[in-house]
């Protein structure tokens, strides 16, 4: 198979599940909502709770949930075919099971990259972000989705599983808070969770080499989990 012809097969089966086609585009969606609902809803509760001030956490939660939305329907796909036994009859096409799971865990990567670079500017709530260092943070954060896939790919056995595990991984939705919310040296509790070291980059605001600093352990963190996953992933379908 040829990669217009896995693009094609991706489409047809994303095309027959209705929750796939909801999940992909969710940070659009959301980012439409803040556009035109942020300012009247941060009016209504001006009275308890300055909104504004949380716009940076608000930003960073989008991002970090995006990837892991969609790098879900692309563990779904993975468990869905290897339920099928798909995976040794690929093994004898041109681009074999390696070429297969770079299509398949490169997707989910490059999907993520297009839907959240418009995200600051569509919610308007990039402020002083600039597209130079927000285009590093996605890629960064993008790399999220085929860490996310290969979780599901090799914990879960079936789709049921699959849907259990994903709504576990839920929990990597709390970065971002925990880089916000925990006091002082607390919160780098979190600092298992490459998100929040995303989160931090986001809500640096001093200078370009911190918040570029803050990057490096999230890519660290995510190139090792993701390594660790495939060789686990691999033997699993051999």
């Amino acid at each position: 198979m040829s990669e217009k012809a896995f693009f094609l097969a991706d489409l047809k089966n994303i095309s027959r599940d209705l929750m796939l086609l909801i999940l992909l585009p969710v940070p659009l969606f959301l980012a439409l909502l803040l556009r035109f609902g942020f300012t009247a809803l941060a009016s209504v509760l001006r009275i308890w709770i300055d909104l504004e001030t949380y716009a940076p956490l608000i930003l960073m939660f989008i991002l970090n949930m995006g990837p892991l939305l969609i790098g879900m329907c692309a563990g779904l796909l993975l468990v869905d075919e290897c339920d099928d036994n798909i995976l040794p009859a690929l093994a004898v096409t041109p681009p074999g099971r390696k070429g297969f799971l770079k299509h398949r865990l490169g997707v989910p990567f490059l999907w993520t990259v297009l839907v959240l670079l418009p995200v600051p500017w569509l919610s308007a709530l990039a402020g002083d972000l600039s597209l130079f260092r927000h285009f590093f943070l996605v890629l960064t954060v993008s790399l999220t989705a085929p860490l996310e896939a290969l979780i599901i790919a090799v914990t879960a056995h079936n789709k049921i599983e699959a849907m259990a595990v994903g709504k576990m991984t839920g929990i990597l939705f709390m970065a971002p808070f925990i880089a916000w919310f925990a006091p002082g040296g607390w919160k780098f509790a979190g600092g298992m969770l490459p998100g929040f070291w995303i989160s931090l980059s986001g809500f640096h605001r001093e200078g370009l080499g911190g918040a570029f600093l803050y990057l490096l352990p999230a890519l660290l963190l995510t190139a090792g989990a993701i390594g660790l996953l495939l060789e686990r992933y691999e033997k699993r379908i051999d």
